[in-house]
C-alpha cells in the first residue's frame, strides 16, 4: 500500500519530540555541520501525529549529509515492523534555509503530500518560530515552497 500525504489537515508535533529533534541538530551544529532527522508517527483521519524522531546513521559535513543505502533500507523495514511512518524529513543549513538542488533531487522521504524541512544555521534559531522554518512539500512531481500561514496552520506544537 503507498501512503499519500495530501489529505493531512494538522500535523501534532509535541514539544518533547520537536527539542530533541533540534538538540540533534544543533548537536552537529556545534562543529559547523549539516544534519538530518525523520519526523515518524501516524496517521489518523486527516492528522498525522508524530510520535518519534529518528536520526539515521550519516556522514555529515558543513554543506551536506549523506544517508547510505543501506541505513534507507534498515529504516524502511523498522518503520514497516513498528507500523508506522515517515512524513517529513528536517535538516540543517549552514546559512539561509532554502530547498537545494540536492534536496530535490535526493530526498529520504518523497510520497505525495509528504514534507521537506529545511532549518537555517544549523538549527540554532528559536524552535517555537516557525516563520523561521522553510517548509515545502512534494506533489509526486517536484517540492512546492509552503508560505508562512500555511506551515502555521498545518503545525500545532
Amino acid at each position: 500500500m503507498i501512503i499519500m500525504f495530501n489529505n493531512i489537515k494538522k500535523i501534532i508535533f509535541p514539544k518533547e519530540i520537536l527539542k530533541r529533534t533540534f538538540d540533534f541538530l544543533q548537536s552537529n551544529g556545534f562543529n559547523h555541520n549539516e544534519s538530518h532527522a525523520l519526523l515518524v508517527g501516524t496517521i489518523t483521519h486527516e492528522i498525522f501525529s508524530i510520535s518519534d524522531v529518528w536520526f539515521p546513521k550519516q556522514i555529515v559535513s558543513p554543506i551536506s549529509y549523506e544517508v547510505s543505502e543501506e541505513e534507507e533500507s534498515r529504516i524502511n523495514v523498522e518503520l514497516n515492523k513498528q507500523k508506522i511512518t515517515t512524513i517529513a524529513q528536517i535538516h540543517t543549513h549552514p546559512g539561509n534555509a532554502f530547498h537545494s538542488s540536492t534536496d530535490d533531487d535526493w530526498p529520504s522521504i518523497a510520497l505525495p503530500g509528504s514534507l521537506s524541512i529545511v532549518i537555517p544555521d544549523f538549527g540554532f534559531i528559536d524552535i517555537d518560530d516557525l516563520d523561521l522554518w522553510e517548509v515545502f512539500q512534494y506533489d509526486g512531481k517536484q517540492w512546492r515552497h509552503m508560505s508562512k500561514d500555511e506551515v502555521k496552520q498545518l503545525f500545532q506544537i
